[in-house]
C-alpha cells in the first residue's frame, strides 16, 4: 500500500492490542485456545474478585464504614470492566460485521483521505487513545505495585516502619493468608484481574473512540460536499445569451442539469443514510456496557470523592486523586465523542441552507427540504434508550454523585 494512503486499520491499533490482552479479537478469528483460555481465565479470575469484594464490603461495612466504601469503588471499577468483557465476547460477531461495513465506506485513495482531513482524524484520534489508555495504565499499575513498593521503601529499605503484608485490593478470604505462601499467589491474582478490568475498559472505550471519529470525519464529509455543490461554480446566462440559443437545447440543458442534480443528491441521500444506520449499529454493540459505564461511574465518583475528604497519608491521597480523575477522564471521553457526533451530524443540515441552492430545480429544492428535516434530527451515541450521551450528560453524572456524596455525608456524620 502507498505510504502517504492510511489503512482503516490504523485507527484500530490501540483498542486492538488491549483487546488481544483479555483474549477477544476484534476481526473475530480464531486465536486459537490459547487465546481462548486467556479469556476465559481473565473473565473468571475478575468475578471471583468482584464476588470477594462485595462481601468484604458487606461484612465491614457496620465496623468500618470508609473501608467498605474504598473496596465499594474497587468494586465499581471491576464490574464495569466484566461487563465490557462480557459484552466483547457476547457482541463480537455484530462488532466483526459493524467493522466491516465501517471498512466498506472507508476512503481507500490518497485524494478522498485529503478531502476527508483523514490525516488530521488519526492523529487527534491517536492523541487522545494514548493519552486515554496512558492514564488508565498509570492508575491500575499504581494500585496494583503500591502495597508493594509501600513495604519495599518503609520497610525493607529505609527501615523507618513496618510495613504488614497486605493485597493491592480489600477482599474477602476466609483463611489467614498473611504469612503464607498464597499470599503470593493472590497477590498476582489481584494484579491480573486488576490489568484485565482496566484492559476491557480501555479497549471498549477506545474503540468507541475510533469509530466515532470516523463517523464525525463522515459526516464532515457530506457537510462540505453538500455546502461546496455549485459554491463560487454556477454560470448564469444573461437575457441577451438566452435569446440566441434555440428554446429547444435550452431546456434540453436544463433538464440534463437537472437530472445530474437529482442524481447526485440522490446518491449523497443514501451516503448520508447509510452513515445513520452506522450510528445505530454502534449504539447496538456498544449501548448496554455505557449505560453501566454511567450508572457506576455515578457511585465510583461519590465513594472516591468521600474518601478524599477524609484524613489520609499523602500517599494515599495521591492514588484516590488517580482513581477520581481516571473516572473523571473516562467519562468526559465518551461524552465528549458523544457531543462532537452530535454537532457533526447536526451540521449537515446548516450545509444544505448554505448551499447555493436557489437558483436550482423545484423538484431538486423540495428534495432538500426531506434532508434537512432528517438532519435535524442528528446522530447520537445511546446508552441503551434510557441515556443520550452529550456532553450534558456529564453534568448529570457529577450531579447525581454530588448528591449521593452529600448523603453519605451525611451518614457518616449521624
Amino acid at each position: 500500500m502507498c505510504a502517504n494512503i492510511e489503512s482503516f486499520e490504523a485507527f484500530l491499533r490501540i483498542p486492538s492490542f488491549f483487546y488481544r490482552s483479555v483474549g477477544v479479537d476484534l476481526w473475530n478469528t480464531n486465536g486459537g485456545p490459547i487465546q481462548r483460555f486467556i479469556f476465559y481465565f481473565g473473565f473468571l479470575n475478575v468475578n471471583l474478585w468482584l464476588l470477594s469484594e462485595l462481601i468484604f464490603a458487606i461484612i465491614t461495612v457496620s465496623e468500618n464504614f470508609i473501608q467498605a466504601t474504598m473496596t465499594l469503588s474497587y468494586a465499581g471499577f471491576v464490574l464495569v470492566g466484566s461487563i465490557k468483557m462480557y459484552f466483547m465476547w457476547r457482541k463480537k460477531t455484530e462488532m466483526t460485521k459493524f467493522l466491516k461495513l465501517m471498512d466498506e465506506i472507508f476512503p481507500r485513495t490518497a485524494e478522498q483521505q485529503k478531502m476527508m482531513n483523514l490525516r488530521r482524524h488519526l492523529r487527534q484520534s491517536t492523541i487522545v487513545m494514548s493519552g486515554f489508555a496512558l492514564i488508565f495504565m498509570i492508575l491500575i499499575w499504581t494500585y496494583n505495585l503500591y502495597p508493594f513498593m509501600q513495604r519495599q521503601i518503609y520497610d525493607c529499605w529505609l527501615d523507618t516502619r513496618s510495613i504488614n503484608k497486605t493485597l493491592p485490593y480489600e477482599s474477602y478470604i476466609p483463611w489467614n493468608w498473611h504469612n503464607h505462601w498464597s499470599f503470593y499467589l493472590y497477590y498476582v491474582l489481584q494484579s491480573i484481574a486488576g490489568y484485565h478490568s482496566a484492559a476491557g475498559q480501555i479497549a471498549s472505550d477506545l474503540v468507541l473512540c475510533a469509530m466515532a471519529t470516523q463517523m464525525i470525519m463522515h459526516y464532515e464529509y457530506v457537510s462540505h460536499k453538500i455546502r461546496s455543490r455549485y459554491r463560487g461554480e454556477r454560470k448564469c446566462v444573461d437575457s441577451k445569451s438566452v435569446s440566441c440559443l434555440n428554446a429547444l437545447n435550452h431546456w434540453t440543458e436544463e433538464q440534463v442539469a437537472t437530472h445530474k442534480d437529482m442524481r447526485w443528491l440522490c446518491e449523497t441521500i443514501a451516503y448520508h443514510s447509510n452513515l445513520l444506520s452506522l450510528s445505530d449499529v454502534m449504539n447496538d454493540v456498544l449501548g448496554v456496557p455505557l449505560l453501566v459505564n454511567f450508572m457506576t461511574s455515578s457511585f465510583v465518583i461519590c465513594f472516591v470523592g468521600f474518601q478524599m475528604t477524609m484524613d489520609a497519608e499523602p500517599d494515599y491521597m495521591v492514588k484516590l486523586f488517580l482513581f477520581l480523575f481516571s473516572s473523571l477522564a473516562q467519562i468526559y471521553l465518551i461524552c465528549h465523542y458523544g457531543q462532537l457526533l452530535i454537532d457533526a451530524s447536526i451540521n449537515v443540515a446548516a450545509a444544505v441552507y448554505d448551499q447555493d441552492w436557489f437558483d436550482l430545480n423545484v423538484r431538486y429544492q423540495h428534495m432538500l427540504v426531506l434532508v434537512v428535516a432528517r438532519a435535524q434530527k442528528p446522530a447520537m451515541l445511546k446508552a441503551t434508550n434510557f441515556v443520550r450521551i452529550s456532553r450534558g450528560t456529564l453534568t448529570d453524572i457529577m450531579q447525581i454523585s454530588y448528591k449521593f456524596f452529600t448523603l453519605i455525608r451525611t451518614m457518616y456524620s449521624d
